[in-house]
């Protein structure tokens, strides 16, 4: 896990900055610094030394003979199997790193040489004999690649900040993006608030040559036959259990995020059977009702683990100037503080993680993604004329304390949220629209509210649901379900998830690791019977199953408890400070994009509880305290 940075062009300028870009991310790599210089390309290495501890691991690489060089964030999973392949073809290896197997890949595949690779990544390889530039991420983005072209010029690294050392990168807002953004919590790739700066986009691979830079799709998951009944568990078990065995390869010490949920506790079990020295488990709680500390430490305790755990304080909140640098790019979501000081615990006592993060996706574990199932089941009824328009009457009507008792958070479900459930029924016909209004933390009924008229004139763009009905379409031959499930490994996971993990756990020099996004374990996933996933229960049937397995049953009859960041009275003076500083009605008005009243009344709502109004309350403050560190 490093920082990496990279600079193509001619302008000695360039090539004299891009040491000052790759400083920048001292704290993804405070081990060593190594350097390519150019022109006509530079490499800039932050290394975060995990695997041969050794000079020999240090980057950048070259292969054998100088004319290819590499600098490489993340890690390859399977290079001991790669290594004995390239190896007994001849292949001539200088370390024990992973990272080096990469460069015998393109020696013997060229731009194909990533079929075979498991692992997280991005990487930059500069081939100096045919004058070509190769740049790629891994399968579902878990390593961030940001990239800027202008005139010749092409510049990329592991932070978007580090692009802004360099004074011709383009830093207008990008007003479609920042819809996105109020839509989604993230801004997805490929964009980022800044027209003139891109992210590589998951399974993406960037080629430079003769001037011309051209992008790829290159891997696609594929529909295939799967097992049934005991037969998948074992196969689903198996592959989880070897994706756990690859990701605890490690020279420096491993450790745990553990709740006491399903996912992260099936993680830690798998990884007792093939490790004794990963010992360190860790948990973040709140201090209230949904807290984990109790459950995770019980089940720490059955595994042998030495139990960390740490509470929020209202204190933390003062981290928010760190953890918003750190982002890079606004997240509107208040779990980046717990995130951050997890990271920050963890460094005391190890340096690579293992998480359970993947399983809701890949294995419905979502509420939306059962909502959409049954909404899929009555379609030909919601399709009737009236059916749409009578359902959404009847919840607008419904007393919000009904509402309320079937609403397991601790924030209360008012009015806001009713009004959401309105426009979800309303487009009920139509899976598309339906999903849209369902996910997004801003809807296009509260756009309207929202944005000021010059803000949604130039914030225009083609509806997310147009967008999901054709992505949907792509991912033909597999079931409904399945479907879902890609739409948040292209939606979701990526930035909210998997950005987060590596920028929060990155500003500590933390490298987190999730078994359950293993390719081979996404696919089985995504061809496993609908059975396996969706019980009547809830979700991540197949999940609880090999947890009954593992764990004795004291320990496994717990439900689903999403990692949120509940808005607690202790916390609230704290908060509710930040709130109005960032989202102060000079700040709004100054700002220009909203409508005053329409973020006042979304301050009462979210006074009175509301925790729809307190996440969009969180997406605007996100944004400001964005723009008031990145936007001067």
């Amino acid at each position: 896990m490093c920082g990496i940075a990279g600079i193509l062009g001619p302008d000695p300028l360039d090539h004299a900055r891009l040491e000052i870009a790759t400083d920048r991310m001292r704290h993804r790599g405070p081990d060593r610094a190594g350097y390519l210089s150019g022109p006509p390309v530079s490499l800039g290495h932050r290394r975060l030394a995990i695997l041969d501890l050794s000079e020999a691991g240090n980057q950048p690489m070259q292969n054998e003979d100088g004319s290819i060089h590499l600098v490489c964030n993340g890690e390859i999973y399977n290079y001991h199997e790669l290594t004995r392949e390239l190896l007994a073809k001849g292949h001539r290896f200088s370390s024990r790193s992973d990272s080096e197997v990469l460069l015998h890949l393109y020696e013997e595949w060229g731009e194909q040489m990533l079929n075979g690779v498991n692992g997280m990544f991005a990487f930059l390889l500069w081939d100096e004999r045919r004058n070509k530039l190769l740049a790629a991420v891994d399968r579902f983005g878990k390593k961030p690649l940001y990239y800027a072209a202008s005139a010749g010029r092409l510049v990329l690294a592991s932070e978007m900040k580090s692009l802004l050392e360099f004074p011709w990168v383009d830093r207008t807002l990008d007003h479609i993006a920042l819809d996105r953004y109020l839509s989604l919590r993230h801004v997805p790739a490929p964009f980022t608030p800044f027209r003139g700066v891109r992210k590589l986009e998951p399974a993406t691979l960037m080629v430079w040559h003769a001037e011309q830079i051209t992008l790829s799709r290159w891997w696609r998951p594929r529909p295939a036959s799967a097992p049934e009944g005991n037969d998948a568990l074992e196969s689903f078990q198996c592959l989880v259990e070897d994706a756990v065995r690859l990701r605890l390869i490690s020279d420096v010490p491993v450790g745990f995020y553990l709740s006491g949920g399903v996912d992260s506790t099936t993680i830690a079990a798998l990884a007792k059977k093939h490790s004794a020295s990963a010992r360190d488990a860790l948990t973040v709680g709140f201090g209230n009702r949904f807290d984990e500390h109790e459950i995770a430490g019980q089940v720490a305790a059955h595994l042998g683990l030495t139990f960390h755990s740490l509470t929020v304080e209202p204190d933390d909140f003062a981290l928010m100037d760190r953890i918003v640098w750190h982002m890079d790019e606004p997240l509107g979501d208040m779990i980046v503080l717990p995130a951050f000081l997890l990271a920050q615990a963890a460094k005391k006592h190890v340096t690579v993680v293992l998480t359970g993060d993947g399983a809701d996706e890949i294995l419905a574990g979502y509420l939306h993604q059962r909502v959409m199932i049954l909404r899929q089941r009555h379609e030909g009824w919601l399709k009737r004329p009236g059916v749409a328009k009578g359902l959404s009457l009847l919840l607008e009507h419904t007393p919000v304390s009904w509402l309320n008792r079937a609403f397991d958070y601790p924030d209360r479900f008012g009015t806001r949220e009713r009004e959401k459930l309105v426009e979800v029924a309303v487009n009920s016909g139509d899976w598309a629209y339906c999903y849209e209004a369902l996910t997004s933390c801003f809807t296009s009924m509260d756009k309207l509210a929202l944005y000021t008229p010059e803000f949604a004139r130039v914030s225009a763009a083609e509806p997310l649901a147009e967008i999901y009905r054709q992505q949907l379409a792509e991912a033909d031959g597999f079931s409904f379900l399945s479907r879902l499930s890609l739409l948040d490994l292209r939606w979701w996971i990526p930035i909210i998830v998997l950005y987060r993990l590596d920028k929060m756990a990155m500003a500590h020099a933390v490298e987190t690791r999730s078994p359950f996004l293993d390719y081979r374990v996404v696919e089985a996933a995504l061809n496993l019977p609908d059975n396996l996933k969706l019980s009547s229960r809830e979700g991540k049937e197949i999940l609880f199953r090999m947890q009954r397995r593992l764990l004795p049953k004291p320990l496994t009859m717990r439900r689903k408890q999403a990692f949120y960041m509940p808005f607690l009275e202790r916390h609230k003076a704290a908060y509710q400070g930040w709130v109005a500083e960032m989202v102060s009605r000079k700040r709004v008005e100054q700002r220009g994009f909203f409508r005053w009243q329409a973020v006042a009344q979304m301050q009462r709502h979210a006074t009175a509880g509301s925790m729809l109004a307190n996440r969009q309350l969180v997406s605007l403050a996100q944004l400001e305290h964005w723009f008031s560190i990145f936007v001067p």
